[in-house]
């Protein structure tokens, strides 16, 4: 194809192709930096409960803060 003997677009897609991999690697790096941890998880959403059942309680008992 008469396009892709274009210097600038040839310069285009290797670029793009280029932030493409730098992006994947990145992503794959980050995703070990940060292993999922079970317990830790467990012991969110067990205050994420807590934080649930407050919620409901304060829509259900409306409190006044700081006069207003």
């Amino acid at each position: 194809m008469q396009l892709f003997n274009n210097k600038i677009i040839q310069t285009v897609l290797l670029g793009c192709g280029a932030m493409l991999m730098f992006s994947i690697i990145s992503y794959m790096l980050f995703i070990h930096a940060f292993p999922k941890n079970a317990e830790e998880e467990a012991r969110i959403k067990q205050f994420q409960s807590t934080w649930d059942k407050r919620a409901e309680y304060y829509r259900k008992h409306p409190h006044v803060v700081d006069g207003q």
